[in-house]
Protein backbone atom coordinates (compact mmCIF):
# COMPACT_ATOMS: atom_id res chain seq x y z
CA UNK A 1 0.00 0.00 0.00
CA UNK A 2 1.53 3.33 -1.10
CA UNK A 3 0.73 6.44 0.87
CA UNK A 4 0.60 9.72 -1.01
CA UNK A 5 0.98 11.71 2.23
CA UNK A 6 4.12 10.99 4.27
CA UNK A 7 3.93 10.30 8.01
CA UNK A 8 6.81 10.57 10.46
CA UNK A 9 7.48 10.99 14.15
CA UNK A 10 9.77 11.66 17.02
CA UNK A 11 8.79 8.25 18.31
CA UNK A 12 9.38 8.84 22.01
CA UNK A 13 10.00 6.04 24.45
CA UNK A 14 10.91 5.46 28.07
CA UNK A 15 12.97 7.99 30.04
CA UNK A 16 13.60 11.71 29.78
CA UNK A 17 15.75 11.45 26.64
CA UNK A 18 14.37 8.59 24.53
CA UNK A 19 16.05 7.95 21.21
CA UNK A 20 14.67 6.36 18.02
CA UNK A 21 16.00 2.86 18.63
CA UNK A 22 14.66 -0.07 16.65
CA UNK A 23 12.45 -0.99 19.60
CA UNK A 24 11.08 2.55 19.96
CA UNK A 25 10.38 2.85 16.24
CA UNK A 26 8.63 -0.51 16.18
CA UNK A 27 6.59 0.40 19.26
CA UNK A 28 5.35 3.55 17.55
CA UNK A 29 4.55 1.70 14.34
CA UNK A 30 2.64 -0.91 16.32
CA UNK A 31 0.81 1.88 18.13
CA UNK A 32 -0.39 3.54 14.92
CA UNK A 33 -0.73 0.32 13.00
CA UNK A 34 1.46 1.23 10.05
CA UNK A 35 4.96 2.11 8.88
CA UNK A 36 6.49 5.57 9.35
CA UNK A 37 8.24 7.30 6.46
CA UNK A 38 10.37 9.67 8.55
CA UNK A 39 12.23 9.15 11.82
CA UNK A 40 13.11 12.26 13.81
CA UNK A 41 16.40 12.69 15.68
CA UNK A 42 17.78 15.67 17.60
CA UNK A 43 21.57 16.19 17.59
CA UNK A 44 23.61 18.90 19.32
CA UNK A 45 26.70 20.64 17.96
CA UNK A 46 29.96 19.47 19.58
CA UNK A 47 28.19 16.88 21.75
CA UNK A 48 26.73 14.57 19.10
CA UNK A 49 29.24 13.58 16.44
CA UNK A 50 28.35 11.62 13.32
CA UNK A 51 29.59 8.44 15.00
CA UNK A 52 26.82 8.98 17.59
CA UNK A 53 24.21 9.67 14.89
CA UNK A 54 25.15 6.84 12.53
CA UNK A 55 23.52 3.96 14.46
CA UNK A 56 20.22 5.87 14.39
CA UNK A 57 20.64 6.48 10.66
CA UNK A 58 21.23 2.75 10.17
CA UNK A 59 18.16 1.91 12.25
CA UNK A 60 15.98 4.25 10.20
CA UNK A 61 17.42 2.93 6.94
CA UNK A 62 16.80 -0.70 7.93
CA UNK A 63 13.23 0.28 8.78
CA UNK A 64 12.77 1.72 5.29
CA UNK A 65 12.52 5.25 6.71
CA UNK A 66 14.38 8.52 6.17
CA UNK A 67 16.26 10.00 9.14
CA UNK A 68 15.46 13.69 9.65
CA UNK A 69 18.06 15.24 11.94
CA UNK A 70 17.28 18.45 13.77
CA UNK A 71 20.84 19.75 14.08
CA UNK A 72 21.05 22.24 16.94
CA UNK A 73 24.06 24.55 17.41
CA UNK A 74 23.43 25.13 21.11
CA UNK A 75 25.98 27.59 22.49
CA UNK A 76 26.49 29.29 19.13
CA UNK A 77 24.80 32.36 17.75
CA UNK A 78 24.67 32.95 14.02
CA UNK A 79 27.75 35.17 14.01
CA UNK A 80 29.79 32.50 15.79
CA UNK A 81 28.96 30.09 12.98
CA UNK A 82 29.73 32.50 10.13
CA UNK A 83 33.01 33.37 11.90
CA UNK A 84 34.01 29.72 11.71
CA UNK A 85 33.93 28.86 15.40
CA UNK A 86 32.10 25.56 14.73
CA UNK A 87 33.89 24.70 11.49
CA UNK A 88 35.98 21.85 12.88
CA UNK A 89 32.92 20.06 14.25
CA UNK A 90 30.82 20.73 11.12
CA UNK A 91 33.56 19.51 8.79
CA UNK A 92 34.13 16.34 10.81
CA UNK A 93 30.38 15.67 10.74
CA UNK A 94 30.31 16.25 6.98
CA UNK A 95 33.13 13.74 6.43
CA UNK A 96 31.20 11.17 8.40
CA UNK A 97 28.01 11.78 6.43
CA UNK A 98 29.88 11.46 3.14
CA UNK A 99 31.46 8.17 4.21
CA UNK A 100 28.04 6.89 5.30
CA UNK A 101 26.79 7.38 1.75
CA UNK A 102 23.07 6.91 2.30
CA UNK A 103 20.63 9.83 2.20
CA UNK A 104 19.96 11.78 5.38
CA UNK A 105 18.04 15.00 5.92
CA UNK A 106 19.56 17.79 8.00
CA UNK A 107 17.70 20.80 9.39
CA UNK A 108 20.12 23.14 11.15
CA UNK A 109 19.17 26.45 12.80
CA UNK A 110 15.50 25.49 13.06
CA UNK A 111 12.87 27.84 14.49
CA UNK A 112 15.13 30.86 14.08
CA UNK A 113 12.12 33.19 14.10
CA UNK A 114 11.82 32.73 17.88
CA UNK A 115 13.56 33.82 21.07
CA UNK A 116 14.42 30.46 22.70
CA UNK A 117 17.52 29.31 20.80
CA UNK A 118 20.98 30.88 20.69
CA UNK A 119 20.58 31.46 16.93
CA UNK A 120 17.08 32.91 17.22
CA UNK A 121 16.50 36.34 15.72
CA UNK A 122 14.15 37.16 18.59
CA UNK A 123 16.63 36.34 21.35
CA UNK A 124 17.88 39.43 23.14
CA UNK A 125 21.61 39.99 23.28
CA UNK A 126 22.63 37.57 20.52
CA UNK A 127 22.58 40.01 17.58
CA UNK A 128 21.15 37.39 15.24
CA UNK A 129 20.00 39.41 12.28
CA UNK A 130 17.94 37.53 9.72
CA UNK A 131 20.65 37.88 7.08
CA UNK A 132 23.29 36.59 9.50
CA UNK A 133 21.19 33.50 10.26
CA UNK A 134 20.69 32.92 6.55
CA UNK A 135 24.44 33.24 6.00
CA UNK A 136 25.11 30.79 8.85
CA UNK A 137 22.88 28.24 7.09
CA UNK A 138 24.73 28.82 3.82
CA UNK A 139 28.06 28.52 5.65
CA UNK A 140 27.14 25.05 6.94
CA UNK A 141 25.99 23.87 3.51
CA UNK A 142 29.17 25.18 1.86
CA UNK A 143 31.33 23.11 4.20
CA UNK A 144 29.41 19.97 3.25
CA UNK A 145 29.84 20.83 -0.42
CA UNK A 146 33.57 21.33 0.09
CA UNK A 147 33.67 17.83 1.56
CA UNK A 148 31.52 16.45 -1.30
CA UNK A 149 28.92 15.23 1.19
CA UNK A 150 26.23 15.19 -1.46
CA UNK A 151 23.95 12.62 0.19
CA UNK A 152 22.35 15.32 2.39
CA UNK A 153 18.96 16.91 1.81
CA UNK A 154 18.82 20.34 3.44
CA UNK A 155 15.71 21.38 5.36
CA UNK A 156 15.06 24.99 6.33
CA UNK A 157 12.50 25.35 9.13
CA UNK A 158 10.45 28.21 10.51
CA UNK A 159 8.32 28.23 13.65
CA UNK A 160 4.57 28.56 13.17
CA UNK A 161 4.58 31.90 15.01
CA UNK A 162 7.05 34.77 15.19
CA UNK A 163 8.27 35.37 18.74
CA UNK A 164 10.39 38.38 19.63
CA UNK A 165 11.30 41.61 17.91
CA UNK A 166 12.66 41.60 14.36
CA UNK A 167 11.30 38.16 13.53
CA UNK A 168 9.51 37.01 10.39
CA UNK A 169 8.52 33.77 8.72
CA UNK A 170 10.81 33.98 5.72
CA UNK A 171 13.54 36.48 6.63
CA UNK A 172 16.16 33.82 7.42
CA UNK A 173 15.58 31.86 4.21
CA UNK A 174 19.07 31.15 2.80
CA UNK A 175 18.03 30.90 -0.85
CA UNK A 176 16.85 28.19 -3.21
CA UNK A 177 20.39 26.98 -3.99
CA UNK A 178 20.88 25.95 -0.36
CA UNK A 179 17.53 24.33 0.43
CA UNK A 180 15.89 21.09 -0.68
CA UNK A 181 12.83 21.18 1.59
CA UNK A 182 11.11 23.73 3.79
CA UNK A 183 9.24 22.87 6.95
CA UNK A 184 7.20 24.33 9.79
CA UNK A 185 7.15 23.47 13.51
CA UNK A 186 4.01 24.22 15.49
CA UNK A 187 2.13 22.99 18.55
CA UNK A 188 -1.25 23.48 20.17
CA UNK A 189 -0.30 24.25 23.79
CA UNK A 190 -3.91 24.54 24.90
CA UNK A 191 -4.05 26.18 28.33
CA UNK A 192 -0.86 24.53 29.62
CA UNK A 193 0.99 27.86 29.85
CA UNK A 194 -0.01 31.29 31.11
CA UNK A 195 0.60 32.69 27.62
CA UNK A 196 -1.20 29.95 25.69
CA UNK A 197 -4.76 29.21 24.64
CA UNK A 198 -6.41 26.42 22.69
CA UNK A 199 -5.79 26.77 18.94
CA UNK A 200 -7.03 24.68 16.08
CA UNK A 201 -4.57 23.22 13.58
CA UNK A 202 -5.52 25.98 11.17
CA UNK A 203 -4.93 28.66 13.80
CA UNK A 204 -1.51 27.20 14.57
CA UNK A 205 -0.26 26.88 11.00
CA UNK A 206 -2.18 29.07 8.54
CA UNK A 207 -0.15 32.28 8.79
CA UNK A 208 3.21 30.55 8.47
CA UNK A 209 1.92 28.27 5.70
CA UNK A 210 0.64 31.21 3.68
CA UNK A 211 4.06 32.88 3.96
CA UNK A 212 6.08 29.77 3.05
CA UNK A 213 3.77 28.47 0.33
CA UNK A 214 5.19 31.10 -2.00
CA UNK A 215 8.62 29.44 -1.85
CA UNK A 216 9.02 26.92 -4.67
CA UNK A 217 10.24 24.05 -2.50
CA UNK A 218 8.47 20.93 -1.16
CA UNK A 219 6.87 21.72 2.21
CA UNK A 220 6.19 19.54 5.23
CA UNK A 221 5.52 19.84 8.95
CA UNK A 222 8.59 18.67 10.85
CA UNK A 223 7.14 18.94 14.36
CA UNK A 224 3.62 19.11 15.68
CA UNK A 225 1.52 17.86 18.56
CA UNK A 226 -1.44 18.78 20.74
CA UNK A 227 -2.16 18.71 24.46
CA UNK A 228 -5.26 17.26 26.10
CA UNK A 229 -5.44 20.39 28.27
CA UNK A 230 -8.03 22.99 27.36
CA UNK A 231 -9.90 21.20 24.60
CA UNK A 232 -10.52 17.95 22.74
CA UNK A 233 -7.26 16.47 21.44
CA UNK A 234 -8.98 13.73 19.45
CA UNK A 235 -11.14 16.27 17.65
CA UNK A 236 -8.09 18.46 17.03
CA UNK A 237 -6.37 15.55 15.29
CA UNK A 238 -9.48 14.66 13.30
CA UNK A 239 -9.87 18.29 12.21
CA UNK A 240 -6.17 18.38 11.25
CA UNK A 241 -6.59 15.56 8.75
CA UNK A 242 -9.80 17.16 7.48
CA UNK A 243 -8.25 20.56 6.72
CA UNK A 244 -4.81 19.46 5.51
CA UNK A 245 -5.79 18.68 1.89
CA UNK A 246 -8.21 21.60 1.70
CA UNK A 247 -6.39 24.50 3.36
CA UNK A 248 -2.78 23.24 3.16
CA UNK A 249 -2.50 21.50 -0.21
CA UNK A 250 1.24 22.05 -0.56
CA UNK A 251 2.09 20.07 2.60
CA UNK A 252 3.30 16.59 1.60
CA UNK A 253 3.98 15.14 5.05
CA UNK A 254 3.72 15.55 8.79
CA UNK A 255 5.83 14.43 11.77
CA UNK A 256 4.23 13.98 15.19
CA UNK A 257 6.26 14.77 18.32
CA UNK A 258 5.21 11.80 20.45
CA UNK A 259 6.75 12.43 23.85
CA UNK A 260 4.96 13.92 26.83
CA UNK A 261 7.11 16.29 28.87
CA UNK A 262 6.24 17.14 32.47
CA UNK A 263 7.61 20.66 32.06
CA UNK A 264 5.80 21.26 28.75
CA UNK A 265 2.71 19.29 27.79
CA UNK A 266 1.28 15.83 27.09
CA UNK A 267 2.53 15.63 23.51
CA UNK A 268 2.49 11.82 23.18
CA UNK A 269 0.17 10.36 20.57
CA UNK A 270 -1.55 7.91 22.93
CA UNK A 271 -2.56 10.20 25.79
CA UNK A 272 -6.08 8.89 25.21
CA UNK A 273 -7.62 6.13 23.14
CA UNK A 274 -9.75 8.71 21.36
CA UNK A 275 -6.69 10.70 20.31
CA UNK A 276 -4.90 7.59 19.07
CA UNK A 277 -7.95 6.40 17.15
CA UNK A 278 -8.38 9.79 15.52
CA UNK A 279 -4.78 9.59 14.33
CA UNK A 280 -5.19 6.05 13.00
CA UNK A 281 -8.36 7.02 11.17
CA UNK A 282 -6.67 10.10 9.72
CA UNK A 283 -3.59 8.36 8.37
CA UNK A 284 -5.71 5.52 7.02
CA UNK A 285 -7.70 8.03 4.99
CA UNK A 286 -4.45 9.25 3.41
CA UNK A 287 -3.51 5.81 2.08
CA UNK A 288 -4.25 4.96 -1.53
Amino acid sequence: MTRRFKIGAWVGGAGSYPQPTADNIQAFQTLQGTHIDFVSLFALFDINTWSWVEPFADTAYKNGSTLVITWMPNGYNARNITDGQADQYIRHFAKGVKEYGKEVWLRPLHEANGDWYDWGTGKNGECNTEECVAEAFRHIVKIFREESANNVKWVWTTNSSNVGENTSFTGTYPGDDYVDFISIDGYNWGNKKCWSRWKSFTQVFKKSYDALANIDKPLFIAETSCTESGGNKAQWIADMFEVLPKQFPRIFGLMWFSQSKSFEADWALDTSNDALNAWKTGISALAV
